[in-house]
């Protein structure tokens, strides 16, 4: 087996695990090259993620792991989602922050003053 078969294998375990922890059921699971983002969820259940996603820390791919599939339970990064990450991931902000920049990371950090909308929703 070659190492990008490997490293994508071990990209889907950790989702395996990590769907079992969040008790949800991605419909499918695709990695393939994605030069914008980290990872999505389609509203059809499906989870892409990029594949040099595998090459970041442990703990980052957990991050987007976790984030992806939690949309499968809240589509939005409201109050409910953000306690559910926090509940899930405690990091999870330090590894918004660090991470901004070498991909576009467009989920807030913290809500903006005055209710107004706040960038993409994906990583």
């Amino acid at each position: 087996m070659s190492k990008r078969h490997a490293e994508r294998d071990l990209l889907r375990q950790r989702v395996d695990r990590w769907a079992a922890r969040l008790k949800v059921s991605p419909r499918a699971v695709r990695i393939q090259s994605m030069t914008r983002k980290w990872g999505s969820c389609s509203t059809a259940g499906t989870i892409t993620l990029a594949a040099d996603l595998s090459q970041q820390e442990d703990g980052f791919q957990d991050f987007v792991v976790a984030h992806e599939l939690l949309h499968m339970r809240v589509p939005n990064h409201g109050r409910l989602f953000k306690a559910l990450m926090s509940a899930y991931v405690p990091r999870w902000r330090a590894f918004t922050a660090a991470q901004r920049g070498v991909k576009g990371l467009t989920m807030p950090i913290a809500s903006t003053a005055g209710g107004g909308r706040v960038g993409r929703q994906s990583l």
